[in-house]
C-alpha cells in the first residue's frame, strides 16, 4: 500500500513539472518583453540619501524567479514535513526501548535469573580443590605465623583416599 502511494506521488511530481514547464514555456513565449527595474540604494549623499538604480530585466526570468522562490518554499516544507515525521518515530523507538529497559530493572527478585557462566548445582570436587588451593596459598605466604586464622582442611571424599 505504502509503496503504491509513493510510486504515485512521484508520479503525480513528475506530470506536475512537465506540465509546469510546458506552462513555461508558453508564458516565455507570450512574455517577450523587457521589464525596467527600478529600486533603491544608499548614497552618501546628506542631502539625498537614497538613490535609485535602474536595471531591465526580462518578464520571463523575473518569473522564473519568484517560481524559483516557490518550489524552494514547498521543498523547505517538505523537508519540514519529513523531518517531524522521522522525529516522531526516534522519540517513540527510545520511550519504547526506555519502557522495556524500566521493565527489566523492575525484575522480581523472587525467581532471579541463573547465572550463566555457573552451574546449577555446585561441583563438590571443585569446592574441595579450591579449599586445598587456598590453604597451600596461606601455608606459603606464612601469615599462619602471623596469627590469621586457619583455614579447615578439607575432608577426604569417598572416592578419594590419602
Amino acid at each position: 500500500m505504502i509503496r503504491a502511494l509513493r510510486i504515485a506521488a512521484v508520479g503525480l511530481g513528475v506530470g506536475l513539472l512537465i506540465v509546469l514547464g510546458i506552462g513555461m514555456g508558453f508564458f516565455i513565449r507570450a512574455n517577450s518583453a523587457w521589464v525596467m527595474l527600478r529600486y533603491p540604494v544608499p548614497k552618501l549623499d546628506p542631502i539625498d540619501p537614497i538613490g535609485y538604480t535602474k536595471w531591465e530585466l526580462s518578464a520571463s526570468f523575473l518569473a522564473f524567479g519568484w517560481l524559483l522562490f516557490v518550489f524552494l518554499l514547498l521543498l523547505m516544507g517538505g523537508w519540514l514535513a519529513l523531518y517531524v515525521w522521522r522525529r516522531r518515530q526516534y522519540e517513540a523507538l527510545i520511550a519504547r526501548l526506555e519502557k522495556e529497559l524500566a521493565d527489566l530493572r523492575n525484575l522480581p527478585v523472587r525467581s532471579p535469573a541463573p547465572l550463566e557462566d555457573l552451574p546449577e548445582e555446585a561441583d563438590e570436587a571443585a569446592a574441595r580443590r579450591a579449599a586445598e588451593v587456598d590453604s597451600l596459598a596461606r601455608k606459603e605466604s606464612g601469615l599462619r605465623e602471623l596469627g590469621a586464622p586457619a583455614l579447615p582442611e578439607p575432608e577426604p571424599g569417598p572416592d578419594e583416599a590419602r
